[in-house]
């Protein structure tokens, strides 16, 4: 098990985001009708954007109420019909949380449809049931100290400004757009990444549950924030998992506004985590692509209007003008064979959950793009985490190398510290950023152990031994490097002398394994992945059996357990730097190999003798 992996293990824990919020009931600011009031052959309209943000009426007819024991509880089977139908051909992913109006009055709202069908053929989310999103507390996320933003009721007269429509709005930017493949599921909302490699994007489409992406749908610029805005029923929204270099989101329709600024849409979940905080754009509609399969939406996020706290089987919730904390992610890259460098930044979510493993999937697609390729190679990264309570930030330094694909295996460590970060026991850490900093070249930079020679025949506890390493920097002549080893005091009898590559059989946690200590803090957490191997270490070690700790030869009955059995991993890193019986180099390559010499050290009363033996592996 690597050292990372080992101590994620041992720091299992789960931290608290946010306080949790009671809703009142959801009130739409429209009248509506429940599912028991409705009728095959009802006919009404719907509402949704087919082009830039203008909102358009197409009629639908009710065909079936279909019953479900699960939620929601019914399901509305409708017919669409009209010109705009006709244009999108059929329903379309992205009308997702267009409401539907039976005599002037709000049922629900388009949530599914079916591939290779009858694409008028849609199924709406009764009203009551996607309102039924706000009877779950919220967990609303703020900055320590501060109050959360915009969660204060609006009045009338706000509220009847909400009713008016929205301007055709032409972005000034021009999206990117491409188009490839939509989500091809029941529900409509098709998800969109745009800004990393294909590979990454389909990693992390799986990593959210979906089942595909349409490549594109952001804009080159990062996403400005929309203070007091105001929104109606019908227009396309976009919620955002990540935004700036990186856009990845959904795009549907907002279905109904309370006169608090509340609000419901999707009519289906976008990936149905519960309580959440995931901000939440006005959309821009570049053109419906008919589709045999299914036809879809290519939109583009434009402002950040609020944020979904509510991610549930009949619908997302959430607020405007309520405005989350975002996790900011820097990359700056250099690839050393070019000698070029180039720099991204983004925002996502903070989800203690998910962030880790996100991020890592956003920093690898970046990664792949900078550098044109993937494969093998050297990589040097530094992680750097800056928050509450990390003074002037934390960093670890570290090389990977890789003969299949580097970003994606130098990027598994990031994923697993940011995992310990952000599920630490401690303490929140926001605001929060990450930066990564990556040197990539396709050399193989590698430095393999050869051999080892320990000078001296006679040995007694207490002497200082010279230990000479044969090293071999990759198709390089052989080099030799010179250390000096600590014999303790205490040694008797056949000891080991230990060359190793970092992350090598690594020291372990052995006090945490054990039981005897824990990890009490939240610096203690961070002083413990600092004592963490690094890949372009040169480890020398002096190990030796010591006598029994529970056995009848031990010493001191008074106390079972020995010093280093207590220690944490810095503790004895630390200690056994100062003593001598540990010496560590810093490499400016991946050390590969470990080697072993045995050799019979003497007592301090003289007894043993000093023969050596190697056992090489």
């Amino acid at each position: 098990m690597k050292p990372v992996r080992r101590f994620l293990f041992l720091l299992v824990a789960v931290v608290l985001l946010a306080v949790s919020a009671e809703a009142a009931p959801f009130r739409s600011s429209e009248p509506y009708l429940r599912t028991s009031s409705l009728r095959p052959g009802m006919k009404g309209y719907a509402l949704t954007v087919i082009s830039g943000r203008e909102i358009l009426r197409f009629p639908v007819e009710i065909v079936s109420i279909i019953p479900r024991k699960g939620s929601p509880k019914n399901l509305v089977m409708v017919r669409a019909s009209g010109s705009v139908i006709s244009k999108t051909g059929g329903i379309a992913a992205g009308m997702s949380g267009s409401p539907v109006y039976i005599n002037g009055k709000l049922i629900g709202a388009v949530g599914y449809g079916w591939n290779f069908s009858d694409h008028n053929l849609g199924l709406v989310t009764p009203y009551e049931d996607m309102a039924s999103v706000w009877d779950w507390p919220e967990k609303i996320v703020t900055l320590p100290g501060l109050p959360p933003s915009g969660i204060e009721p609006q009045d009338e007269e706000d509220d009847d400004k909400k009713k008016s429509s929205p301007r055709n709005e032409t972005p000034e930017k021009s999206g990117s757009g491409n188009t490839d493949e939509p989500v091809l599921k029941g529900e409509l909302s098709p998800l969109f990444i745009d800004g990393i490699s294909g590979r990454t994007a389909a990693e992390i489409t799986a990593l959210l549950g979906k089942e595909r992406f349409i490549p594109g749908g952001s804009f080159s610029e990062d996403i400005p924030v929309e203070m007091n805005a105001r929104l109606v029923p019908g227009e396309a929204i976009t919620v955002l998992l990540a935004w700036g270099d990186v856009t990845i989101g959904s795009t549907g329709t907002l279905t109904a506004v309370a006169p608090d600024g509340r609000f419901i849409g999707f009519a289906h979940p976008f990936l149905g985590r519960g309580a959440v905080n995931y901000p939440v754009a006005r959309a821009y509609i570049h053109n419906v692509v008919p589709s045999i399969e299914a036809p879809f939406k290519v939109a583009s996020p434009l402002r950040i209007v609020g944020t979904v706290t509510h991610d549930r089987p009949q619908a997302i919730g959430g607020r405007i003008g309520y405005f989350t904390p975002s996790v900011s992610g820097t990359l700056t890259f250099m690839d050393t064979d070019r000698k070029s460098r180039g720099q991204k930044r983004f925002h996502f979510v903070p989800d203690p959950f998910m962030g880790a493993k996100l991020s890592a999937g956003i920093f690898t697609g970046l990664i792949d793009d900078l550098w044109g390729r993937k494969g093998q190679g050297t990589a040097v990264f530094t992680l750097t985490v800056h928050g509450r309570g990390l003074g002037q930030g934390w960093t670890r330094k570290n090389m990977f190398f890789s003969d299949k694909d580097l970003a994606l295996d130098a990027l598994k460590e990031t994923a697993e510290l940011l995992d310990v970060i952000f599920l630490n026991p401690f303490a929140e850490v926001y605001p929060l950023g990450v930066t990564v900093s990556a040197e990539f070249t396709e050399e193989p930079r590698l430095m393999f152990i050869e051999g080892i020679d320990v000078k001296g025949d006679s040995f007694s506890a207490g002497d200082t031994v010279e230990v000479e390493v044969n090293l071999r920097p990759y198709r390089k002549k052989q080099v030799k490097k010179n250390f000096k080893i600590v014999i303790p005091k205490d040694a008797d009898g056949f000891c080991e002398i230990l060359v190793r590559g970092g992350g090598i059989e690594p020291l372990h946690q052995s006090a945490v394994v054990q039981g005897w200590k824990t990890i009490a803090n939240f610096r203690q957490m961070f002083t413990e992945m600092s004592a963490l191997e690094t890949n372009n270490e040169l480890i020398i070690e002096f190990n030796y059996e010591k006598v029994s700790k529970r056995g009848k030869d031990r010493k001191d009955p008074e106390d079972p357990v020995s010093k280093e059995e207590q220690e944490l991993l810095s503790e004895m890193k630390k200690r056994r730097l100062e003593d001598g019986t540990l010496q560590i180099f810093k490499s400016e390559f991946v050390v590969e190999g470990l080697l072993r010499k045995i050799i019979d050290v003497k007592p301090s009363d003289g007894k043993s003798g000093g023969q050596q033996e190697d056992d090489e592996e």
